[in-house]
């Protein structure tokens, strides 16, 4: 061959590299390229640019917040290499199946899901590992006829060669000795599933022919909760598996807010695949004090039938992804769909409501009478452990030896003859007490989309709902993070928590009002206010000019004085403690209270100006309450009312320095006339 041809020849031919290679000039795959160094069978198949495989490689942040990654084995290790080219990631558009199934080299199978952000932009998952494209702006990297796609968070458990119904009858020990999970605690289930066969072989045993699942499995503690054993039947094992080609890990399922419901597989094989009798969903909660967060399977169901109550059943998920041949397993600590506990018994056993039974009893049985089997059905907001310990010290020292108010307290958490579940409440939803006298206010919030979070307002305090609808033999059990009608905030800091009290947050910030507002312990009488504060929808229709003229800065004192007339000093009233009478105002001004049909409106009668008091609108602070209401009790002669203050006091000390010197015997007079007439 002529030398000018041979050199044509290598400069024109394309040259084949290997993954190998490339990871080498990558930094963020360094720990990868480590681990499958180790191993003789993963760096053949990295370094063969003729395999046809599609890598999912950890980036090193992976290795460095997961260290136990580090010491995979072979076999986990090759879980992360599918022998085939998973083409469909490039194509950048939607797929016919939510979730496709590929086989590794291993004989293990990766699951691979895909979601819809928004039209065009889609998010991938590996099992539970995300695939990142934060890192670089390549979704894969191919060499030859290899993919590499990098992931940000770990893929899960290594596969168990076999079905879920195989994981759950294995009796060979040594199949677990080298993996992170093990069947030791699922004896009831096995034999539960040896005396229905069908239910056996059909679901928990099916072939991936036959579709893939989710499934759910109860340990043996679990089943330990269960009072009555015969009511686990056929339907509360198919409870416990999602419907067909639902593979669903932990990190894809939570990644949307957690708010994917699935049907059980005992609806989806119907004619309406749509089903929702019984729905299956994932939660996360978080715990405050530790940052630590536990992952829930919830079963919810909205309709009585069979051995299912209203309400939902929330189950720990204990070991998460384990990928089988047929779909994925989490075993989890509680039997979805079985209730069988009372409320006293429901907090009495979780340890998340310790500080809660302390209270209950430190009352007798006044207030967990109405928890017990014979209290009848009612639906009781529970506070957490976190919820006590944001209470100030002080205030728990007089609730501890009050014990009036903290039966009051408790008993403004209790529901009587209703079962209140979180779809019927809307942010018109009131419902009474057991003490007849206050009532419960509900926000229903949906921020991002899909993502609903429910507030319950009582006693002048909001908090969040964290886990709803819990069922139990005699109602509903909502928990939540903060104790209603006790406060833990003065005004100021729940001024500057609000969002609805923006503008009057900001405009008092430069008044000497907001320390009166602030205060480092409340010692008298006086340092307790019941403040109607505007919002800021009730700022807005002010007129711009009066407004802007108020906050320029030399009208502070006039500010000051509007500001006044909303708060009466001295008084703390509740919602439930407003009467239609005539109040004295902190400036001096009287305001009337009035009712119009449920509402309450204040009156001013010099400016003739009404504001209503918005209904759930009530905080509780530590020196006082406060009140939002829908307009501002001001008026243009409001400027005037620092005419004579404004002037600055080196002009008041020249003009009284130029009498003195003008008539000498001013002074001398005016001590005589003060001090010996």
């Amino acid at each position: 061959m002529p030398p000018l041809f041979f050199l044509i020849f290598i400069l024109f031919t394309p040259i084949k590299s290997d993954l190998w290679a490339e990871t080498e000039r990558m930094p963020d795959l360094q720990q990868w390229r480590a681990l499958c160094g180790y191993y003789a069978v993963a760096t053949a198949y990295m370094k063969d640019s003729n395999a046809r495989i599609t890598v999912f490689a950890p980036v090193d942040d992976v290795f460095t917040y997961n260290p136990d990654i580090r010491a995979l084995d072979q076999k986990e290790t090759l879980s992360h290499i599918v022998d085939s080219q998973v083409v469909d990631l490039t194509m950048n558009k939607l797929w016919d199946k939510q979730t496709l199934i590929r086989s590794t080299i291993n004989s293990g199978y990766t699951y691979i899901t895909q979601f819809e952000n928004n039209p065009g932009n889609f998010s991938y998952f590996a099992n539970a590992g995300m695939l990142c494209n934060h890192a670089s702006n390549q979704w894969g990297i191919i060499s030859g006829e290899q993919y590499l796609f990098k992931i940000c968070t770990p893929m899960g458990h290594r596969p168990y060669p076999g079905t879920a119904l195989s994981f759950i009858r294995e009796h060979d020990v040594t199949v677990f000795e080298e993996r992170q999970y093990n069947n030791r605690d699922l004896s009831q289930i096995r034999d539960i599933l040896d005396r229905t066969p069908d239910i056996a072989l059909v679901i928990y045993g099916s072939s991936a022919w036959n579709g893939f699942h989710t499934f759910f499995i109860p340990n043996d503690a679990a089943f330990a909760r269960v009072v009555d054993r015969n009511r686990v039947d056929r339907e509360v094992l198919l409870a416990h598996v999602t419907s067909t080609n639902r593979v669903l890990f932990t990190w894809p399922w939570l990644y949307d807010g957690g708010q994917h419901y699935y049907p059980s597989v005992r609806f989806s094989a119907n004619i309406i695949e749509d089903n929702f009798k019984l729905k299956l969903v994932m939660r996360n909660i978080t715990d405050r004090r530790t940052g630590k967060w536990d992952l829930y399977a919830v079963s919810e169901v909205y309709e009585r039938y069979s051995q299912f109550r209203r309400g939902a059943v929330w189950a720990k998920i204990l070991v998460p992804n384990i990928p089988t041949q047929n779909g994925v397993v989490h075993i989890i600590d509680n039997v979805l769909g079985i209730v069988s506990e009372t409320i006293d018994m429901m907090i009495y056993r979780n340890e998340k409501t310790t500080t809660l039974m302390r209270y209950i009893n430190t009352i007798g049985q006044i207030v967990r009478n109405y928890f017990s089997a014979t209290g009848g059905l009612v639906t009781f907001f529970a506070p957490w452990n976190e919820a006590f310990d944001r209470i100030p010290e002080q205030i728990e020292r007089r609730l501890l030896r009050d014990r009036i108010w903290l039966e009051q307290i408790l008993k403004l958490h209790i529901v009587p003859a209703k079962e209140l579940t979180s779809d019927e409440i809307t942010n018109e939803t009131i419902v009474n007490t057991i003490d007849n006298m206050r009532q419960l206010y509900f926000i229903k919030g949906e921020w991002p989309a899909n993502n609903v979070t429910y507030y319950v307002i009582g006693g002048g305090i909001k908090t969040a709902i964290m886990m709803d609808n819990v069922a139990a033999t005699n109602g509903i059990v909502h928990y939540i993070e903060r104790v209603l009608g006790v406060p833990y905030q003065t005004l100021w800091e729940i001024m500057r928590n609000e969002s609805r009290l923006q503008y009057s947050f900001h405009m008092m910030s430069n008044l000497q009002l907001r320390y009166s507002m602030d205060p480092w312990q409340v010692l008298t009488p006086e340092q307790n206010f019941t403040f109607f504060v505007p919002t800021n929808e009730a700022w807005q229709q002010q007129p711009q000019s009066l407004v802007s003229r108020m906050n320029d800065g030399n009208h502070w004192q006039a500010l000051q004085y509007v500001y006044k007339r909303h708060i009466l000093q001295g008084q703390a009233l509740m919602y439930t403690d407003l009467r239609e009478r005539t109040y004295v105002m902190m400036n001096d001004e009287k305001v009337v209270i009035t009712r119009r049909g449920r509402f309450f409106e204040l009156y001013w009668p010099r400016g003739n100006r009404r504001a209503r008091v918005i209904e759930g609108g009530e905080i509780a602070g530590i020196n006082g309450y406060m009140h939002m209401i829908d307009n501002v009790l001001i008026y243009e002669p409001d400027l005037r009312a620092e005419a004579c203050s404004t002037q600055p006091v080196f002009f008041q000390l020249l003009i009284v320095s130029i009498v003195m010197c003008w008539r000498p015997g001013w002074f001398s007079h005016l001590y005589t006339v003060f001090f010996y007439r």
